[in-house]
C-alpha cells in the first residue's frame, strides 16, 4: 500500500513537472527560492564547447542549425515547453525556449534589401521577436545572431572573451553583406556597440543604415573597470545571483561580463563612425543600465563631422540640449508608465510574454528580497517604469517597464527612416 502511494505521490510530481513551461515558471514562487539557492539555471550543461567555432564561408542557414545544436546541448531549458507565438516558421507540435532564443532569419523570395539585428548583454533574439515581424512585413530579410555566452546560461558568459563577440559581429554583417543588395544593422544595447565598432573598421559598401538602440556608451557604475580585477579574487564570481527564471534572459550577472562589456563601452566612447552613413538612435534619457549623458557627448561628438542624416527619439520629461544637425523626436509622456527603461524600447505593450498582461513581470529590484519580489509579482495594481533610485523610493510595489507603449510611435519613425535609405 505504502508503495502504491508513493508510486501515486511520484507520478502527480511528474504530471506537475511536466505541465510547468516557460509562462508559469516566472510566477512560482517556490521555483524562485528553489533557484536562489540552487542556481539551477544559472549554470550551463558542460556539454560541447560554450562558443560556436565560425568559418566565414558558413551560409547563414548552416550558422543557425550549428547554433541550435549548441544550445540544445548546453542549456537546460532547451526543450522545455514554451506556448508563445514563434518569429521564424516553426511546423513543430510543442514549441519549446529554444525555438524563441536560437538566431533565425525571415527571408522573403528576392535579396534587395535586409536588416541585421544583434541584441545586447544576458539578451538574446527574443527581445527582436515583434520588431522582427514588423520589418519583414514591411519587406525587409531579417536576419538575427545570438553573441556567444548568450541563449544557454549565464554562467557561460565566463567563457567567452571579447574577441568571440566580434568574430561573431563580423561575420555576420559580412554575411549579410553577401547575400544582398542593400542592408542596415541594428543593434540594442552591447550589440549597438559591437556593430558600430564593427562599421568603423570594415564599412561594406552596400551598408545603408544603422540603427542603435540603447547603445552601449558608459555604465552609470563609474568603477565597472574594475570587474575585470575582482573577477580574479576567490568567491568573487557574481554581481547579481538570481533564479535566472526569464528563459529569454539571463537575470544572473557574472562579473566576468561586466568586465567584457567595460572594454566593448571604452571602445564605442573613443570611436569614430563613417560620416556618410546615416543614423538612427533610440533611447531614454532615465536608462538606469547605460549612461544617457554618455551616449549625447557621444551623438554631439559624431555631429560635428556627420555629413548624413542623424535622427533621434529620445524618451525624456525635461527637454535635453541636442545639436540642430541631429533631427530629434522628444516623447515626454508616456500612456501608464512613470518613464521608460533600457529593456522595454523595443516590446509593444501587448507583447504575451514581456507586454503589460504578459507571463514576465521584471521584479529584479528585489532579487535579495524574498517577500517583496513575491508581491511585486503578484500584484494586481503596480506602477511601471525604469527601476533608478527615484522610482524604487516612490512607488510599492514598483516593476522595471518591460514594454513601451510608445512602440507604435517608434516602429513608424524606425520604417520611416530606413526606407529613406535602404531600397
Amino acid at each position: 500500500m505504502l508503495k502504491k502511494f508513493i508510486g501515486l505521490i511520484s507520478a502527480l510530481c511528474a504530471i506537475g513537472a511536466v505541465a510547468q513551461d516557460c509562462t508559469t515558471l516566472p510566477k512560482n514562487h517556490q521555483q524562485y527560492l528553489t533557484g536562489m539557492t540552487t542556481g539551477e539555471y544559472r549554470y550551463a550543461n558542460q556539454i560541447g564547447s560554450a562558443v560556436l567555432t565560425l568559418n566565414k564561408k558558413m551560409q547563414y542557414s548552416e550558422y543557425i542549425q550549428a547554433t541550435n545544436t549548441l544550445i540544445a546541448a548546453r542549456n537546460k531549458r532547451a526543450n522545455q515547453p514554451c506556448p508563445l507565438p514563434v518569429v521564424a516558421q516553426n511546423t513543430a507540435k510543442i514549441r519549446r525556449v529554444i525555438d524563441h532564443i536560437a538566431p533565425y532569419q525571415l527571408l522573403h523570395a528576392n535579396q534587395n534589401k535586409a536588416i541585421l539585428l544583434i541584441h545586447g548583454l544576458t539578451d538574446s533574439p527574443y527581445i527582436f521577436s515583434s520588431i522582427a515581424q514588423d520589418l519583414y512585413q514591411q519587406g525587409f530579410n531579417v536576419r538575427t545572431l545570438l553573441l556567444p555566452g548568450h541563449g544557454t546560461a549565464a554562467d557561460d558568459l565566463r567563457r567567452v572573451q571579447y574577441q568571440d563577440w566580434q568574430q561573431h559581429v563580423r561575420y555576420a554583417i559580412e554575411r549579410t553583406s553577401t547575400d544582398f543588395e542593400q542592408f542596415a544593422v541594428m543593434g540594442f544595447s552591447t550589440g549597438a556597440a559591437l556593430a558600430t565598432l564593427d562599421i568603423a573598421k570594415y564599412t561594406p559598401a552596400n551598408l545603408k543604415a544603422l540603427v542603435l538602440i540603447a547603445p552601449a556608451t558608459e555604465s552609470h557604475n563609474k568603477n565597472s573597470g574594475l570587474a575585470q580585477w575582482v573577477d580574479w579574487l576567490p568567491f568573487m564570481d557574481w554581481l547579481d545571483k538570481d533564479a535566472d527564471l526569464d528563459f529569454a534572459k539571463y537575470e544572473s550577472f557574472p562579473l566576468a561580463a561586466a568586465a567584457l562589456v567595460h572594454d566593448v563601452m571604452v571602445d564605442m566612447m573613443q570611436t569614430p563612425v563613417p560620416t556618410d552613413l546615416p543614423i538612427l538612435t533610440i533611447m531614454s534619457q532615465v536608462d538606469a543600465t547605460i549612461d544617457s549623458q554618455a551616449t549625447m557627448r557621444l551623438l554631439t561628438r559624431w555631429a560635428k563631422r556627420h555629413s548624413a542624416p542623424m535622427a533621434l527619439r529620445l524618451y525624456a520629461e525635461q527637454p535635453v540640449a541636442v545639436p540642430d544637425t541631429i533631427k530629434t523626436t522628444q516623447i515626454s509622456k508616456l500612456d501608464g508608465v512613470v518613464d521608460m527603461s533600457h529593456i522595454g524600447l523595443l516590446i509593444p505593450k501587448e507583447h504575451p510574454y514581456y507586454g503589460l498582461h504578459g507571463a514576465y513581470r521584471h521584479c529584479g529590484s528585489y532579487f535579495e528580497d524574498a517577500q517583496a519580489y513575491r508581491a511585486c509579482k503578484s500584484a494586481d495594481n503596480i506602477t511601471y517604469g525604469e527601476h533608478h533610485e527615484r522610482n524604487r523610493a516612490a512607488y510599492q510595489p514598483f516593476a522595471r517597464v518591460t514594454f513601451n507603449p510608445d512602440y507604435t510611435g517608434m516602429t513608424d519613425q524606425l520604417i520611416e527612416f530606413l526606407n529613406a535609405h535602404v531600397n
